[in-house]
């Protein structure tokens, strides 16, 4: 496009922008309400996941019974962040996959009758994470080090420590993951919830706007001045696009500094948010399109979204669904969106995992702005 259908099309979405901004119940729905909802339900905490002021619960598998291994195990359990569990190699191994502890630390036979000669070989012990909780294994990978160098120096008789890692790989049982990662507190839940219901309230707002364009006549008067459809639609979806990045980076923000939501992947997290506003900019076309006025469009835009919504985890995190209503909520758009945010905070994705639900949501925008167009051409 040439610089004066460019410049049309920003004249579109600005003049949009300011309507929302003079309409106070539009912007109450569209920031303050998805906040409030955040805020209320994080405070709450039905769905905490481990708390931040309990020990962290690591499991350990002894298979040496020495001296050496009883030092360094003392040591470990004096810092007050770490508790440590018994537990077989097979039992433990599951509880990883599983989520249920974030890291085995596995000491094997003939750890304590290595030689202590210096310069010999090092004792060593396996360590065994979870991907999803690389903050927590980090800081037990620094407690394990000093535990050993603790013990070398207290018992002289043996050698300094080696820590090696078993990661697991975090692609592996992608049906089950999302029953098993847990959020680190309810906080990254919610204000994933809340930023997907800001997302949904600009996508009905402009949707029932661009309805009510139509219906006083305001769209033909513009198809009446030389502009052409597209830049219509254009100017509609950058406005919306705007307004709907604008409301997610303000809450990205508070949880982060008002409610200590540290995304796992910052870069991760602006691909997710971005594929959701391009995917909700689209079907909000689409649903302007299904009503012929105003009441009955926005009626309808949210009974659609509020299904969506329900089915999609927007109420009930995904995680706390059972498995067969994991699987019905793939075919809603707000669990693609959710899944990728949730993915970028908290759930340890990489760009391979998150290539799925962005692809989706790119999809479900282009195909429905292609759909919706027609309110445009039919005006």
């Amino acid at each position: 496009m040439q610089g004066p259908a460019v410049r049309a099309i920003w004249a579109m979405a600005i003049k949009d922008l300011r309507l929302l901004v003079r309409d106070r119940a539009a912007l109450f729905l569209t920031f303050v309400w998805p906040l409030l909802l955040a805020s209320f339900f994080g405070a709450l905490g039905p769905f905490r996941g481990d708390d931040p002021s309990a020990s962290m619960q690591v499991l350990i598998v002894d298979e040496d019974h020495s001296s050496a291994s009883a030092a360094l195990r003392e040591q470990i359990e004096a810092d007050p962040r770490i508790e440590l569990r018994e537990t077989d190699l097979d039992e433990g191994q599951v509880a990883i996959q599983q989520g249920e502890a974030p890291a085995l630390l596995h000491i094997r036979a003939g750890y304590g009758a290595r030689a202590p000669r210096p310069g010999g070989p090092s004792a060593e012990v396996e360590l065994t994470v979870d991907p999803r909780r690389k903050t927590e294994s980090s800081m037990l990978v620094g407690v394990i080090e000093r535990a050993g160098w603790q013990s070398m120096t207290e018992h002289r008789d043996w050698q300094p420590l080696t820590i090696l890692r078993r990661d697991l790989d975090p692609r592996a049982d992608l049906r089950s993951s999302l029953a098993r990662a847990r959020p680190p507190n309810p906080f990254a839940v919610t204000f994933p919830q809340g930023i997907v219901w800001a997302v949904i309230a600009c996508a009905a707002t402009f949707a029932v706007s661009l309805v009510s364009e139509t219906t006083r006549g305001t769209l033909l008067r513009l198809l009446v001045a030389p502009l052409a459809p597209i830049q219509i639609l254009l100017g509609k979806a950058l406005a919306c696009l705007l307004a709907i990045v604008g409301m997610q980076a303000v809450l990205v923000v508070i949880a982060r500094v008002g409610f200590g939501v540290i995304p796992q992947r910052w870069d991760l997290l602006a691909l997710a948010l971005g594929c959701s506003a391009l995917g909700f900019v689209g079907l909000m076309t689409l649903l302007a399109s299904l009503g012929r006025r105003t009441h009955s469009a926005a009626g309808l835009a949210w009974m659609i979204l509020m299904m969506l919504a329900l089915l999609g985890g927007g109420m009930l995190p995904l995680f706390m669904m059972p498995p067969w209503l994991q699987v019905a909520a793939s075919a809603s758009p707000v669990a693609w969106s959710l899944v990728a945010i949730e993915g970028a905070v908290w759930r340890g994705f990489g760009l391979a995992e998150l290539a799925l639900p962005c692809a989706a949501l790119l999809g479900l925008g282009l195909v429905s702005l292609a759909a919706g167009s027609r309110i445009v051409r039919q005006a």
